[in-house]
């Protein structure tokens, strides 16, 4: 049979451990099931001619008892001259029904029921019922033999069969009563052990049924906790790769940054570092010119010789270059200070719990970072920056993260122009608004490509990006996402037209705790 099944069902439903047990225990299941049904039908088809016979064994008893009364009438209306048709007849349907209803006993054959209606009925096989059948027979045939003359009488019936019939009823139908009592009373125990076993064999299979069922739910359970433990191990890989995703993700925004801040620097330190040379002659000339007057001031050649170091030294470029020096030399150390307090703004060093902070302070620390990319647009104009500010409070939020979204966008909106052909006047326009809502919202808009239509509802998928390989990993978005939607409880939209531009729109509430 399983040799069959393996021919019909797919292989491999046989080999797999997670298939096997199910297959094995619904097998179980239907050979207990087949084991309990065919008993089980078999019993109560049995269990249902035993009560058909019961009946009509009981009705034999009957028939018996009213063959007897039924001559009897019949003598009393052959006394008083009274029609015996009906008494006749009477006794003709009681004899028909108890003669076949014993012949089907022995033999088994279609007899009239109890309901009037045909029914058939098998052989009795019990020994002993059969015995009984035959002492029955043994007193019926002869009786049949006094009955049939008084039944086949037309108008006037003998009284001598009348007397024969009644006196052979006298003297045997209390015997022939007792054959079917007992007839009766034996096809009642063969009933009741039928029903007995039937009851051994439903319990049976009940009892089968629930091993098999408790077999079959500690292996389910069994296989449930080994694959919640597989995909426990899976979700905590999930949490570790995703982990490590938003890390890479950071490292490479933390690598343009990097670029850029280094960009910054070297152009800061250009105005330094090239000075320090003629910062140092200078420096060198004006200490030897002082020690010449302080060594020869009270000689005579002194000044001859004053005029002459000035002249080589060329004083009066010194006194108009040096002040101009220091001042680019200023100018450098203070764009390296403004780079760093901006990179301190943006990184909130040390900061990793809610706070209230000003919104537009950290727009303009990461528009100070990102400011060598705007001015490094090759063969392109230099991209514009339009601020435009609300009267805001400080906002509670997370101030690491949200910068980081800030970033996100911001860049996004850089490679978006430099991403568009011959672009004409780039721009980002930055804009901020407080909602009635007692929110935030902090537009940040670029006339850069634009993305797609069809990419529009993707955007914030991790993975998802428009860029070229190498140009982006696809989760700047999906974090960003995440920061404003579900650590800020925030919204972030995105309306785009193809060649035309995209704006970002970021609702940020006033207060993050009160809705966390």
């Amino acid at each position: 049979m399983i040799a069959k099944l393996k021919q019909i069902l797919p292989t491999y439903l046989f080999f797999q451990g997670k298939y096997r047990i199910i297959f094995l225990s619904a097998s179980l299941f239907l050979c207990f099931d087949l084991g309990v049904l065919l008993p089980n039908f078999l019993i109560s088809s049995q269990l249902k001619e035993d009560a058909i016979i019961i009946n009509l064994a009981g009705r034999q008893r009957m028939l018996s008892q009213r063959i007897s009364k039924t001559i009897l009438q019949l003598q009393v209306a052959e006394q008083i001259g009274k029609t015996i048709t009906a008494p006749q007849n009477e006794l003709a349907q009681a004899y028909k029904q108890f003669d076949e209803t014993l012949i089907g006993f022995k033999i088994g054959k279609t007899v009239t029921g109890s309901d009037g209606k045909p029914v058939y009925i098998s052989a009795l096989k019990s020994t002993k019922i059969k015995n009984l059948i035959t002492q029955a027979e043994a007193i019926w045939n002869p009786y049949k033999e006094k009955i049939e003359p008084v039944i086949s009488s037309r108008n006037k019936i003998s009284r001598q069969s009348l007397q024969d019939a009644i006196v052979y009823a006298n003297d045997n139908n209390l015997q022939l009563l007792d054959l079917m009592n007992q007839i009766t009373t034996e096809q009642q125990k063969i009933s009741n052990n039928r029903t007995y076993t039937l009851q051994i064999i439903q319990a049976t299979g009940l009892c089968l049924a629930l091993i098999n069922f408790f077999i079959l739910l500690f292996h389910t359970l069994k296989n449930l906790a080994i694959s919640d433990n597989k995909i426990q191990e899976a979700l905590n890989e999930v949490e570790k790769t995703q982990v490590q995703l938003i890390q890479k993700e950071k490292m490479f925004s933390l690598g343009q940054l990097v670029a850029g801040i280094a960009h910054e620097l070297n152009n800061s330190i250009n105005f330094i570092h090239p000075n320090l040379p003629h910062a140092q002659r200078y420096m060198a000339d004006l200490l030897k010119l002082i020690d010449l007057y302080e060594k020869y001031h009270l000689k005579v050649d002194t000044e001859i010789e004053i005029k002459i170091f000035t002249k080589l030294i060329d004083l009066n470029f010194i006194k108009s270059d040096l002040p101009q020096l220091i001042k680019s030399m200023e100018v450098g150390t203070t764009r390296i200070r403004d780079i760093v307090l901006s990179l301190r703004t943006f990184s909130h060093l040390g900061e990793t719990e809610i706070k209230k902070i000003d919104i537009h302070k950290d727009l303009d620390s990461i528009l100070m970072i990102l400011q060598c990319r705007f001015n490094n647009q090759l063969n392109s104009p230099q991209i514009e920056i339009i601020k435009e500010y609300d009267n805001l409070p400080l906002v509670e939020c997370y101030p690491a993260k949200l910068n980081q979204v800030f970033l996100n966008i911001l860049t996004n909106a850089i490679d978006a122009l430099e991403a568009k052909e011959l672009p004409q006047n780039p721009q980002i326009y930055i804009t901020t608004k407080l909602l009635e809502t007692n929110c935030v919202l902090i537009s940040i808009t670029d006339n850069g490509v634009g993305i797609p239509e069809e990419n529009q509802l993707r955007i914030f998928d991790p993975f998802f990006t428009t860029k070229p390989i190498g140009k982006g990993t696809g989760l700047g978005l999906s974090i960003t996402y995440q920061i404003v939607v579900e650590e800020h409880k925030g919204k972030i939209l995105c309306f785009s037209s193809p060649e035309k531009g995209t704006e970002f729109q970021i609702q940020i509430p006033l207060e993050v705790i009160s809705r966390i």
